[in-house]
Parts: C-alpha cells; structure tokens; sequence
C-alpha cells in the first residue's frame, strides 16, 4: 500500500469517526434534554407539594392555637369553679 493510499485511508477513518462523534454528541444531547424537561417538571411537582405542605402546617398552627385558647379557657372555668 501506497504512502498516499495510507494517508487516504487514514483521512477516511478520521472522517467516518468525527460522523460518528458529531452523531454520538447529538444523541446525549438529545437525552440530557429530555432528563431536563424531566427535571423541570419533577421540581414543578414537588413546589406544588411544598405549597400544599405550607397551607396544611397553617391550617394546623390555626387549629393548635385555638386548642390553646380553648385549653386556657376551660383553666379558668374550672378556677373559677373551684374558687367559689
């Protein structure tokens, strides 16, 4: 095989694996695009939840203070009761 035949060859082989590069880039790019869109919407969900979250904690600090309202208020009837 000739010098020119071998540089031929070799600039062919290099040609074929950059199509191959530029290809293999183009699939994980693909994927890592899709894991963000994924990702994106996965956070979107689970903001959803946390707000979910923060109205149920308000709800129950509400409820809890009016149990202690309530707490306090049955503390002075029966004081109030046992004073007489």
């Amino acid at each position: 095989m000739s010098l020119e035949a071998k540089v031929n060859a070799l600039d062919y082989a290099f040609q074929e694996n950059n199509k191959i590069l530029e290809a293999t880039h183009g699939v994980v790019s693909l994927i890592l695009n899709e894991q963000r869109e994924k990702f994106k919407e996965v956070d979107r969900r689970l903001d959803a939840v946390d707000r979910r979250l923060d109205a149920v904690d308000r709800r129950f600090d509400a409820v809890d203070r009016r149990f202690d309202k309530t707490e306090e208020l049955l503390i002075q009837i029966v004081n109030h009761l046992a004073s007489k």
